[in-house]
């Protein structure tokens, strides 16, 4: 139900959606595409699975993936940007992790995702640790944790915005507003999920885990629904 739930959304603001993956190979793009009328709003898919292909196909910078490595705060953030940015979308969002059994260490064990969110020049970035299942659980559990996140992130702006914008009317006898979104977003608690726009943001120190934040959810209980 999350596709789902994200979905509604999308075309309640007739907004579009593209996603970035890597340790995923496509299954984040499936789950979207797996509902009826997705050529409505999603635009494009990417599966980045080399270094090269993050470079070529979402302009990442090699000298980051050589600082920072594949699986991390800033790639992450580079790979949404780059989907936002070459596909036109609203929304996007990107995944890398690390879905073993291989590939782990001590720093970045098994189990290790960072995933992206970027609403226009706003963005949220999280880190998800999810111990040390097999492939395929760790697959379903990073594509699951990433459509939490952009739903998340998604009722945080327009939430933000809403009560702003109330509050902005009351003060000028009900005149409509314009808000700006650096300054409706920028005051969140930066200790939470937040957003930055430009700014440098400690992803390390807010990890989330399967028991924490994760409800065991189906990623096949949105076949059946259709947004027509």
């Amino acid at each position: 139900m999350l596709a789902a739930r994200l979905v509604r959304r999308l075309r309640k603001y007739e907004w579009s959606l593209s996603v970035a993956e890597s340790c995923t190979g496509g299954l984040l793009a499936s789950a979207f595409t797996d509902i009826s009328g997705a050529s409505q709003w999603f635009t494009q898919g990417w599966v980045t699975y080399s270094n090269e292909s993050k470079i070529t196909q979402l302009g990442i910078n090699p000298s980051t993936l050589e600082k920072k490595g594949s699986v991390s705060h800033s790639v992450a953030l580079d790979m949404a940007q780059g989907a936002r940015k070459n596909s036109g979308s609203e929304l996007s969002i990107s995944i890398t992790g690390i879905a073993g059994p291989t590939g782990g260490d001590q720093f970045k064990p098994v189990g290790t995702v960072y995933v992206a969110v970027c609403i226009g020049d706003s963005y949220l970035v999280r880190k998800g640790e999810f111990g040390g299942g097999d492939r395929a659980s760790n697959k379903h559990s990073f594509t699951i944790f990433a459509m939490q996140k952009a739903i998340e992130a998604w009722d945080t702006h327009f939430d933000r915005l809403e009560k702003i914008r109330n509050a902005t009317e009351s003060s000028t006898e009900n005149e409509e507003v314009e808000i700006d979104l650096s300054v409706a977003l920028s005051s969140l608690n930066p200790d939470l999920d937040s957003w930055q726009d430009g700014a440098d943001w400690d992803a390390e120190s807010k990890v989330a885990t399967t028991l924490d934040e994760q409800e065991k959810a189906s990623l096949g209980t949105d076949v059946n629904w259709s947004e027509e």
